[in-house]
């Protein structure tokens, strides 16, 4: 009968039995190695017998990896080649609202909220991602890493519609990124693969919302593409050729028009202001510009602790991305998918505002779209 262990120990013998298949051992070659008969390994890797600390430090021992190797990839004690919090695995706690996360950094734990969700619910999310994101070490994978992201993206929307959205891609998905792929440097992996993934993920989204509506929303994953969109909108030369992520396509007289686009940001710290001086001119021209963002950052300690509350402040307190929108109106609408952002009021210095919503039915910015694509397809009628 199977012994019911705590799941931070199925995690470290699951590790253990991957490492040591990962060395090309059985379990009668490692056992001999350590003068124990098969059934020794056998029982642990079954979980039918408990490892204690010694018996593991043989073992590892015997596969020639050091404790410390080991246990940051467990996840208890933080790897040396990034500088983020990350998750310990299998390491959660229920409270009121939903889950406490163990985050080590630096060499201590830090914990964070993580609300409306379940333990179990957390940990089967948490090996489903960890999973996903591990086979992209494997030489012989083909699955793209923004597209692993993408679907890790995915599992936690679908299945966790009431959690802040934020927080599933900032906490979950872009810290289980960093702890589980190391076949190159995962923090300046994620830069661009995660990018890009946001970036597909908010036009596949938005096409299949928009799409009955006869509104198109094509990503320009390249300068050809940015080029040919400011062409269409007069703006070619005025302003960078890399400064729109997404444009946005109507239909008049049987012809794709553009009338807008949409900037994607995980949060604004991502170099917005490039992006601004295309999207002043858009406007400027008559065109629709959105910005979409996850309004994703937190900060470490000893000044921070760890919590996503975003970069915007408040409106009695701005923070200077707040007056890109609120003094400024540098976009025509900012959409935030940070419970956590605290909206503009009804009324702004410069009439545009911050919109907050989930990724469900209340998502505001769809809407905001088709009313825009509406007015300006009167207009070039008229």
């Amino acid at each position: 009968m199977k012994i019911i262990f705590d799941p931070r120990y199925q995690v470290l013998i699951r590790e253990l039995v991957q490492l040591r298949e990962e060395n090309g051992e059985t379990q009668t070659s490692l056992s001999s190695k350590i003068n124990k008969p098969q059934s020794y390994l056998g029982k642990i890797e079954s979980f039918e017998r408990r490892l204690d600390v010694i018996e593991l430090l043989d073992i590892l021992e015997a596969l020639r990896v050091a404790p410390k190797l080991f246990f940051q990839r467990v996840g208890w004690i933080p790897r040396t080649d990034i500088n983020k919090a990350i998750p310990i695995k299998a390491s959660v706690e229920s409270c009121f609202n939903g889950v406490v996360l163990n985050l080590v950094l630096n060499d201590s734990i830090h914990k964070v909220e993580l609300e409306n969700i379940k333990v179990d619910e957390y940990l089967r999310l948490e090996e489903s991602i960890s999973s996903l994101f591990t086979k992209l070490n494997s030489a012989d994978n083909t699955l793209k890493n923004r597209d692993a992201i993408i679907l890790a993206l995915k599992l936690c929307f679908e299945q966790h519609p009431t959690v802040n959205p934020s927080d599933l891609y900032h906490q979950v998905v872009y810290r289980l990124y960093l702890r589980e792929y190391y076949r190159t440097t995962p923090e300046q992996s994620w830069v661009r693969a995660g990018g890009e993934a946001i970036q597909l993920f908010c036009c596949e989204r938005y096409n299949a919302i928009l799409k009955p509506y006869g509104i198109a929303v094509l990503w320009l994953s390249n300068e050809t593409l940015s080029v040919k969109a400011l062409n269409e909108m007069g703006l070619y030369g005025k302003v960078g050729n890399s400064k729109l992520d997404l444009a946005l396509y109507g239909t008049l007289n049987n012809q794709p028009v553009l009338f807008g686009g949409i900037h994607v940001k995980a949060s604004l710290a991502e170099r917005v202001t490039d992006d601004i001086p295309c999207s002043e001119a858009m406007m400027e021209a008559g065109y629709l510009s959105c910005l979409f963002t996850f309004d994703a950052k937190s900060f470490p300690p000893p000044k921070g602790d760890l919590v996503n509350r975003g970069e915007f402040g408040s409106p009695e307190s701005p923070s200077d991305k707040r007056l890109y929108i609120e003094k400024h109106g540098s976009f025509s609408g900012c959409f935030s998918y940070n419970l956590k952002t605290i909206p503009s009021l009804k009324k702004t210095e410069s009439g545009r505002g911050i919109f907050v919503s989930k990724l469900d039915d209340t998502d505001s910015m769809p809407l905001f779209i088709l009313n825009f694509w509406k007015a300006f397809k009167k207009l070039k009628k008229a």
